[in-house]
């Protein structure tokens, strides 16, 4: 069983919608006190759900079609997973089907799942934090014309568009291992797993590239503790801006303060086992102690 662990993640977006609300336009969430960009749990579980679909792996929480080419719901898709792998309705009843995704299907054994027919709930030992820029943000609205035109054969000019969009933001993510909820949801989640975790988070967020995504992961902090403790927030990394919040467009614009962090390590020595630093070329570090473990993205 994997040692509990925390970590912070900060990726940033550019010219993009890194998670529109689709209530509100599908304009990019934004607190409208501060005009910080949000971004949910959700949309960071896609990205490691769709890398991890890309390589093959078994992923139960995905867009799946039946035999007719429809999209189908959860209970579809639990009836679909469970013919799949040999299981009858009597197996699934029984918790066979439970047991199955809690040990080969990789996105429930991180993050859970919700299961309607037949009914349970798996609770996933890795939590994600809804996510926010660490800056205020600016939203665009943009409008063109598409080379193709709409529903006639015919006409002077292409399909109207229009989009919301971010020129640039630069979002803080927090996110929690615990290895108490692992033992109690039975699942056997290892260190290789979380080191596949990380790569497939920092791939799949690099790998996602379309119209409305443009993000890049910029610098990744995991802090490895040998017992079961949790600091809940790990709130110790000062970001220093060299321009004003509207006027930033890129990620050398910062630097990253780890002197909190440093100081962190020293009060909690005893029950830390390592604070591994994973960084993008770009990412401007200060204070990094020689006690940090430091790797490239």
């Amino acid at each position: 069983m994997a040692n509990t662990r925390e970590y912070l993640l900060y990726s940033d977006a550019t010219m993009s919608n890194p998670n529109g609300d689709m209530i509100n336009d599908n304009r990019p969430r934004q607190d409208e006190r501060t005009y910080q960009l949000e971004m949910s749990d959700v949309r960071i579980k896609r990205y490691v759900r769709d890398e991890l679909d890309a390589r093959g792996e078994k992923v139960f929480v995905k867009p799946t079609k039946n035999e007719k080419g429809l999209f189908i719901d959860c209970k579809g898709v639990a009836a679909k997973v469970s013919k799949e792998e040999g299981l009858s309705k009597d197996d699934a009843k029984k918790g066979k089907l439970e047991e199955k995704l809690k040990q080969e299907y990789k996105d429930v054994k991180l993050f859970g799942a919700v299961v309607t027919d037949p009914k349970f709930n798996i609770h996933g030992p890795l939590q994600i934090v809804w996510s926010k820029s660490v800056h205020e943000c600016d939203i665009v609205f943009a409008q063109g014309t598409s080379v193709f035109t709409g529903s006639k054969s015919e006409a002077k000019q292409g399909t109207n568009w229009s989009k919301y969009y971010t020129p640039y933001a630069l979002f803080k993510t927090y996110m929690v291992y615990n290895d108490m909820t692992a033992k109690k949801q039975n699942i056997d989640l290892s260190e290789e797993d979380l080191e596949e975790f990380k790569d497939v988070l920092i791939s799949g967020i690099r790998n996602y590239k379309s119209t409305s995504k443009n993000q890049m992961p910029r610098l990744l902090v995991e802090v490895i503790y040998n017992k079961n403790y949790i600091d809940g927030e790990l709130d110790y990394i000062d970001i220093n801006k060299k321009k004003q919040d509207l006027e930033i467009r890129k990620i050398e614009e910062f630097s990253f303060d780890l002197k909190l962090l440093a100081d962190y390590y020293n009060r909690k020595k005893d029950i830390i086992n390592k604070i591994n630093i994973y960084k993008h070329s770009k990412v401007e570090l200060l204070n990094l102690s020689t006690d940090f473990n430091v790797l490239d993205i």
